[in-house]
């Protein structure tokens, strides 16, 4: 069983969703097996949505043309129910980059 900062170390180097769902999955075996604590459930947890929020930004990144620290903070911040379905997440993405445009157009 690894380290849990190792465990930590290796999900925030992810590159894409199936790689953090295997962390998620060794991390869940760990837990099973008692090797982990409440604490660092939570701060598998933080790290877990961080990477994922990330991921799935670079996802809607190749549709959508914008700023990917715009893309990556509105990903954040969408709900939870949308973020499994990439196309739902998709237009939710394109329709606060249209609304963030509409507001900067309106102040010149």
């Amino acid at each position: 069983m690894k380290t849990f900062q190792a465990l930590i170390n290796e999900t925030l180097q992810v590159t894409d969703l199936e790689e953090l769902e295997a962390a998620a999955d060794l991390f869940q075996f760990g837990i099973e097996k008692g090797h982990y604590n409440k604490r660092q459930a939570d701060e598998f947890n933080n790290t877990y949505w961080k990477m994922k929020n990330i991921c799935l930004a670079y996802e809607v990144g190749k549709e959508i043309k914008a700023n990917k620290l715009d893309i990556i903070t509105i990903v954040t911040n969408a709900p939870f129910e949308i973020k499994d379905n990439k196309n739902e997440l998709v237009n939710y993405v394109n329709g606060r980059i249209k609304a963030l445009k509409g507001k900067i157009k309106g102040i010149k």
